[in-house]
Formats: C-alpha cells, sequence, structure tokens
C-alpha cells in the first residue's frame, strides 16, 4: 500500500468515525434514554395501583408514602435517578392514568 492510499484510507476512517460519533452515538442514547423512561412509568404505575389494591380508598398520603418507597428502592437496585419533585409527577400522572381507566 503506498502513502497516497494510506493517507486517503485515513482521512475516510476519520470521516465515518466522526459521523458515527455525532449521529450514531445520540441516537443510542436518546432510544436508551426513552426505554428507561417507559420503564420508571410502568414501574410506578404498578406500584400505584399495587397500593390501591392492598391499602384501599382514601388514605392517599399513606399510599403515596408507599409508592414512593417502593419505586425509590426499585430505582436504587436498577441504577435509576430521578428528583423527589419528577417522582410525584410520575405517580400523579399514573394516578390520572388510573382514574381515567375507571
Amino acid at each position: 500500500m503506498n502513502d497516497v492510499t494510506f493517507n486517503i484510507l485515513k482521512i475516510v476512517i476519520s470521516v465515518v468515525a466522526a459521523l458515527v460519533g455525532y449521529y450514531l452515538i445520540p441516537y443510542i442514547k436518546a432510544v436508551t434514554l426513552n426505554e428507561k423512561h417507559q420503564k420508571l412509568l410502568e414501574i410506578v404505575e404498578i406500584a400505584v395501583r399495587a397500593a390501591e389494591q392492598t391499602i384501599g380508598s382514601g388514605k392517599g398520603e399513606l399510599k403515596k408514602d408507599e409508592v414512593v418507597t417502593y419505586v425509590t428502592r426499585w430505582m436504587i437496585d436498577h441504577g435509576y435517578s430521578v428528583t423527589e419533585e419528577q417522582l410525584s409527577q410520575l405517580i400523579e400522572a399514573a394516578v390520572f392514568n388510573m382514574k381515567r381507566e375507571y
């Protein structure tokens, strides 16, 4: 392989690596992040339904505390991290969806 061919090959490989870094890696991160958010929302919805079943109607604060405890433990075990405000919003969304179904 002569020097010209080698230099052209290096340039092509550099361009391909730059394109992969610029387009493919952010796409993979976005897909993975979306899947993580969907899984977290699913866990919150399951916890909300379980609290409704086991604790019953009324007692909203007790049920919310149970959901927060369960979901927080689950997030720690699975490497997820959200703020208390975000978790509260997820719980409210799950409660809203559950009420809308009935």
